[in-house]
């Protein structure tokens, strides 16, 4: 009976490893895969964060506004200056011939400030690498031909401060970043981008930051100016302040001079 309770023992012993009980162990590999996690996790957060407010701090911040002037050409035709959109976004025009770079929020700001952004705020104007679609025209796709019956192609090309050469820009167009005092000449031509030509609205530049926001400086389109009634006769009323008599029946009306209001 003795012997055969003490091979029951040392059959116990040599299976916990000479007498201790897993139990008693002490788990310092679960706790190091345990701290490694910890510590690689806490460094992510780090990195991540950094690289945030990096980001964050690139310009154009929110606190900038900046301008870019440019102009779209079309088979060797520059196009009228784009309309400002009903909803502006942090990169707008004001129908001035300029990109205004104002940051609303993250999507406007650093490598964000891009004439991708730009357009995705601008109705009905398009643009890929391939194709560029001026509001209220068709679509130029590289190969069509121009009216010179020769095919063209999307160009970009920029001027950066003090350059007065130029660059034309490969690729994607969308991807060129809006700078302060860029000037960006857009357009579907057929000699590769040589006819490109500096955009007019450059002369504006240096007074751009007193252009008011979210104002446009051009008759809105579809507006129309104000207009006199037909056979509505312009009189001067007491006081100097003129003022507008009811239609006359359909005899030869008598006119008095009008005045203007100081």
């Amino acid at each position: 009976m003795g012997k055969a309770s003490s091979s029951k023992k040392v059959s116990r012993a040599a299976s916990t490893g000479g007498g201790r009980t897993a139990r008693g162990r002490t788990p310092w590999g679960w706790y190091s895969s345990l701290f490694l996690v910890v510590v690689v996790g806490t460094l992510l957060i780090v990195v991540s964060r950094s690289n945030v407010n990096k980001a964050a701090a690139e310009p154009p911040t929110v606190k900038d506004h900046w301008h870019t002037a440019y102009s779209i050409d079309i088979c060797g035709t520059v196009k009228p200056n784009l309309q400002q959109p009903t909803t502006l976004i942090g990169i707008h025009t004001h129908t001035d011939g300029l990109i205004h770079v104002e940051p609303q929020n993250s999507l406007d700001t650093g490598k964000h400030a891009t004439l991708g952004r730009f357009v995705s705020g601008e109705p009905g104007f398009k643009l890929t690498k391939t194709s560029i679609t001026y509001p209220g025209d068709k679509t130029y796709r590289n190969g069509d031909k121009c009216p010179d019956g020769k095919p063209g192609k999307v160009v970009a090309k920029i001027w950066d401060p003090g350059d007065n050469k130029g660059k034309i820009v490969s690729g994607d167009p969308n991807k060129i970043l809006i700078k302060n005092d860029r000037l960006l000449a857009l357009g579907f031509v057929t000699d590769g981008g040589d006819s490109l030509k500096q955009p007019a609205s450059k002369a504006t530049l240096p007074d751009a930051a007193s252009i008011p926001e979210n104002t446009s400086t051009s008759t809105a389109p579809g507006a129309t100016p104000p207009t006199t009634a037909p056979g509505a006769t312009p009189t001067t009323a007491s006081g100097g302040v003129p003022t507008t008599a009811s239609p006359a029946a359909p005899a030869s009306p008598t006119t008095s001079p009008p005045t203007s209001a100081p």
